[in-house]
């Protein structure tokens, strides 16, 4: 799918912005496809963006394999849901697949660090911000190959206009 600069920012960078958690789909060594839930993924721009990877354990060794990987979001909101239902259509895209070719890992900036704790500084004074975010330290880039929208019947045959 063409996706512009209008496009990205309107819907597409939106939809990743608000998923409450991303699905990033790798492969190993064997075959064997693997899903890793991923709650820190940013869209720098139409062809880039990064996510943070401190408890996954099969990309690593999956991305020295395989390069390449699918991320998905999905809109998880309720009234999103639920005004698409009555309506009979979606206004905007409910999920989008990125192909992805990942990069290296590398050290995370102060700014990007900083961008993710606003992100999760809702929970900075439970036990499980501590355990779970305190310490990000290190992301993954990757570089967006293709888009493609998840189409769900007639409801989504006007998300993209």
């Amino acid at each position: 799918m063409q996706v512009d600069q209008q496009l990205f920012q309107t819907k597409i960078k939106p939809l990743f912005a608000g998923a409450v958690f991303c699905s990033v789909a790798t492969v190993n060594a064997a075959g064997k496809p693997h899903v890793t839930p991923i709650g820190s993924v940013v869209l720098t721009d139409p062809q880039r963006g990064w996510f943070f990877q401190k408890f996954t354990k099969n990309i690593p060794a999956n991305a020295e394999h395989c390069e390449f990987a699918t991320i998905m979001a999905v809109n998880d909101g309720k009234w999103f849901w639920l005004k698409s239902l009555l309506k009979g259509r979606f206004k905007a895209p409910p999920a989008m697949r990125l192909n992805v070719k990942l990069g290296p890992l590398r050290e995370a900036t102060e700014a990007e660090a900083y961008r993710f704790q606003r992100r999760v500084r809702v929970f900075r004074h439970t036990r499980g911000h501590a355990m779970m975010w305190q310490d990000m330290a290190r992301i993954r880039d990757f570089e967006i190959l293709d888009y493609q929208p998840v189409y769900i019947g007639q409801m989504t045959g006007q998300q993209f206009k």
